[in-house]
């Protein structure tokens, strides 16, 4: 059964060679590779050409070319456009893939009707203090389920390292967002909302690697304004559906979600303006009271203690949420320190 994998490329001569080898050397030969050029302005192409006229599998290579850059979500969807696999692999062009990723993916799928099966990834490049991802083996057999190991950080809000059905991907339309960096947060929220069943393996099938070049390593501005536009789009997709305006997993991931941008924008700007203004957006996006949601949904402690700040003026809450958010983080850091020391 094929399997397209989809690379964007753009600005990485450094790493595509390892990065299309390990797609064409996998121990899966049913394998559709298109290779998507988002304008580069190096010589990532003629280097992947190269790779591919001296390749006994070059011909499994397709290669697309944008006429200007539109970014990686316009890249993917070009790429899910003309795909004709059954199952469909995401793989950005400076990471690379154990050989036997695509076959242990495909084992677990054919066991049975999975709309998308995913592993574990193990971070290389540059070393930084991470939480290891606690994920277990086994099948999702609905959507509450999917949602909740969503809410619970058990997969990665990434959308590599994953096979998806083509056919369920077209038919909920889960195409990327365009002109928006973080675009794996608002997809992977997306298909956990929208996914009846799929299929997770504690195993490494993918290679994550970290560099001083990447986007998310040292954010712009415009890095943390997406992060306050995505939280308005999930909130604006929360409140047009029912059955998400009503389920605990949803309220945990989107709460969730707000404290996770806050703390990137208070540690990468120290413009006080952007920083309001960012919370006011996160404070308007409110769709259940913290009341409410305690007694319905059961959010948890740390939840709970965060939202206190809608109950307070807009001023204090600002530097209430502020504080509590500053406060986690030091938390976080210092168990990861204080784990390393017990390694």
């Amino acid at each position: 059964m094929k399997v397209s994998v989809i690379i964007p490329v753009y600005n990485v001569s450094a790493y595509i060679e390892r990065c299309l080898l390990s797609a064409l050397n996998q121990t899966w030969s049913d394998l559709e590779i298109i290779v998507v050029d988002d304008c580069t302005p190096d010589d990532s192409m003629q280097i992947a050409k190269r790779v591919t006229e001296t390749h006994p599998r070059g011909d499994r290579v397709i290669f697309l070319a944008h006429q200007t850059n539109r970014g990686q979500s316009a890249a993917r969807n070009s790429g899910i456009r003309i795909a004709t696999g059954r199952y469909l692999f995401f793989l950005d062009s400076d990471d690379y893939l154990p050989l036997h990723c695509i076959e242990t993916l495909w084992k677990a799928a054919s066991t049975g009707s999975y709309q998308f099966v995913l592993g574990n990834y193990e971070i290389t490049g540059q070393a930084r203090a991470v939480p290891y991802l606690n994920m277990p083996t086994g099948a999702l057999a609905s959507n509450e389920a999917i949602l909740a190991a969503y809410a619970h950080d058990l997969w990665p809000r990434t959308v590599w390292n994953m096979l998806i059905d083509r056919r369920f991907l077209l038919k909920e339309n889960l195409y990327f967002e365009e002109n928006l960096i973080h675009e794996d947060d608002l997809w992977t929220f997306f298909l956990a909302c929208r996914a009846q069943s799929a299929y997770m393996i504690n195993q490494v099938t993918y290679y994550y690697y970290t560099h001083t070049h990447s986007t998310t390593g040292s954010p712009s501005l415009w890095n943390l304004e997406c992060r306050v536009r995505i939280i308005g789009i999930m909130y604006n997709s929360i409140c047009a559906s029912p059955s998400l305006l009503n389920n605990r997993y949803v309220y945990r991931t989107f709460e969730t979600a707000k404290m996770k941008y806050f703390d990137r924008i208070l540690y990468f700007n120290s413009e006080r303006s952007f920083r309001y203004n960012s919370y006011l957006t996160f404070r308007q996006c409110t769709y259940r009271s913290v009341l409410s949601a305690m007694c319905r949904f059961r959010p948890g402690f740390k939840l709970m203690l965060s939202g206190l700040h809608y109950y307070l003026p807009v001023g204090m809450g600002y530097r209430y949420y502020c504080l509590i958010i500053r406060t986690y983080y030091y938390l976080l850091i210092a168990s990861l320190k204080i784990k390393q020391l017990i390694k």
